[in-house]
């Protein structure tokens, strides 16, 4: 914040007071299923939003007072790339996406509710996705998730807590709720 790292504080404060690299400016973060976001601080414990709006990492555990929500800001356009290639049409004519395309495509981002965003594709459909491929012809928005795992790697979640994959294939699809055979998307 202005050129300042957050850091924590003696007593369990949360100050923009750093003017370089601590051990006390690390958080780490701690993925929810409900699609929030804990960080937890240098001291184990869990930042909280007091009624105030002060920061505290004062938590032993994560409660509605711990969580916050992701989004990506001032990116309403995402192009998402796998170890197989770039997400796009399967063909001109379909609405399919695979996943290991030598040209990308588009995906428009709306944002939602409580760190929900939905996606559409270039033919302004949104995506519906299930075990077998994910497709952009539905009218209706499908809730997803983005979840940070690297500076630049992300990974996408439903609001069911599943994630979606990559097959050297190129199938794009739902995968399981283990974040270890989840993939990681460049965007």
């Amino acid at each position: 914040m202005q050129d300042r790292y957050w850091t924590l504080e003696t007593g369990g404060g949360i100050q923009a007071s750093g003017d370089k690299r601590s051990s006390n400016a690390l958080f780490g973060l701690t993925w929810q299923s409900d699609g929030s976001v804990a960080f937890r601080a240098n001291n184990g414990r869990y930042v909280i939003t007091k009624r105030s709006g002060h920061l505290y990492a004062t938590s032993d555990t994560i409660d509605e007072t711990c969580k916050y929500y992701f989004y990506l800001v001032n990116r309403p356009i995402l192009v998402l790339k796998c170890e197989q290639g770039f997400v796009g049409y399967k063909s001109a004519s379909s609405p399919k996406l695979e996943c290991n395309k030598a040209t990308y495509e588009t995906i428009q981002v709306e944002r939602g509710e409580k760190g929900v965003v939905y996606f559409k594709g270039q033919n302004n459909k949104y995506w519906h996705a299930d075990s077998e491929c994910i497709t952009a012809d539905s009218d209706t928005p499908e809730g997803f998730y983005l979840e940070l795992r690297e500076p630049t790697r992300l990974c996408i979640k439903t609001t069911n807590g599943h994630y979606i994959v990559a097959s050297k294939n190129g199938c794009f699809r739902v995968g399981d709720s283990n974040i270890e055979s989840a993939t990681q998307w460049e965007y």
